[in-house]
């Protein structure tokens, strides 16, 4: 299943992961691990840096707020 990450920071700027991504929600905020060939790439953003998770799939879509 396909699913798209649509993460929204404070201040209205977005970014989107595709199901090449996996992303996860943990305590500390959102974590992203991306391979491309032989490169890993983890990046985590705290919660306090963002507004909205928006997940949408061909079966799913959830929408997670921050406050």
């Amino acid at each position: 299943m396909a699913v798209q990450t649509e993460v929204t920071f404070v201040g209205g700027e977005a970014t989107v992961f595709d199901d090449t991504a996996e992303v996860k929600m943990t305590a500390f905020g959102i974590e992203v691990f991306q391979r491309e060939g032989e490169e890993q790439v983890r990046v985590l953003f705290p919660w306090a840096r963002i507004e909205k998770v928006t997940q949408r799939g061909t079966n799913v879509t959830a929408i997670y707020t921050y406050s």
